[in-house]
């Protein structure tokens, strides 16, 4: 009889876990289909059309001409253990970046001839990041610390850069949440370390939805269809690249940098259970394009590009979480 009671406890115990687990899952597929971020893998390719761009080095204009861009990144966010209150996830990234130049004109002697040139940049990145979900006089709140790393060798890592910081929910409803927080990157290029956050998220009784989070992104959402969303925003993004001279009046090694804003609209259709695709386009504005010696501070570049601002179109299919 005690056998049978404890095999009966036994499996309530696994059928509830079951459909707790459920019930998670459905609110964390529910989440990513909200926020990319939390998507377990992204590949997206943005194609950037012709621009203006004109060179300086050392602050003496060298070259002008025409360029193209096109740049894909692969994002895979893997969970590696969650206890309690706290979660360990790991992520992988590859990113690739095309440059083409045409319509050169030279400014100064002895440059190589670009004129028609291709230039591959591959970047590869890895990320440990620590989570902790707790309260503090009564509001949700959020630990954050993360380690990073960027290469483009397979010897040695060349960038690593050190996150922590904690986010501060002030409401949150069933139809509205904000929160603000405040992050520390220790990273030798960066010129301000402390970046404040602020977040809002509200859904109207049309299905509009309002996303701020500053400073990287802000953004209304509509859904159309229960697997289709159309959006229309304005989202702070940005590429990095390593590159070897062998002029002796440059750093042997340089970090090339750039901060860009796309605003434009965009949709998202859910072809399958996990599977999302999304297309955008719009306005392409560079703000920043510089390089710097590598693991100095980015204020101290040696070389900068004015890029004028240019239409880009962008493709992305993600994956929704399918490992816990």
């Amino acid at each position: 009889m005690i056998g049978k009671d404890l095999y009966a406890q036994t499996s309530a115990d696994a059928y509830r876990k079951r459909m707790v687990d459920s019930i998670k899952n459905v609110y964390l597929t529910e989440a990513a289909i909200r926020n990319p971020a939390l998507r377990q893998i992204t590949v997206t390719t943005d194609f950037i059309g012709s621009s203006n761009i004109d060179t300086y080095l050392h602050g003496n204009k060298i070259l002008d001409g025409n360029i193209n861009q096109r740049r894909t990144t692969a994002l895979f966010n893997v969970p590696v253990k969650t206890w309690g209150k706290n979660t360990v996830t790991a992520s992988f990234s590859m990113f690739h970046q095309q440059f083409q130049l045409n319509n050169v004109t030279a400014y100064q002697d002895g440059l190589p001839d670009l004129e028609g040139k291709v230039i591959n940049k591959f970047t590869v990145g890895f990320t440990g990041s620590f989570l902790r979900v707790d309260s503090l006089f009564g509001h949700p709140v959020i630990y954050t610390a993360s380690v990073s790393g960027l290469t483009s060798r397979a010897s040695s890592v060349q960038k690593m850069s050190y996150l922590g910081g904690m986010i501060f929910t002030l409401k949150q409803t069933r139809n509205m949440r904000s929160s603000v927080g405040l992050l520390i990157n220790i990273d030798p290029s960066i010129n301000v370390p402390v970046v404040p956050l602020f977040t809002y998220w509200r859904k109207f009784e049309n299905d509009m939805e309002l996303n701020i989070n500053l400073p990287q992104q802000a953004m209304v959402r509509k859904t159309l269809s229960p697997n289709l969303w159309a959006s229309f925003g304005t989202t702070l993004s940005g590429s990095i690249a390593f590159f070897r001279h062998t002029n002796p009046d440059l750093p042997r090694d340089g970090n090339y940098s750039t901060i860009d804003l796309k605003t434009g609209p965009g949709i998202e259709y859910r072809v399958a259970k996990k599977i999302m695709l999304g297309f955008s386009g719009g306005l392409w504005t560079n703000l920043q394009a510089r390089e710097f010696e590598l693991n100095q501070n980015a204020g101290d570049y040696f070389l900068r590009n004015k890029i004028n601002p240019s239409m880009y179109f962008n493709f992305t299919v993600s994956v929704l979480p399918f490992l816990r």
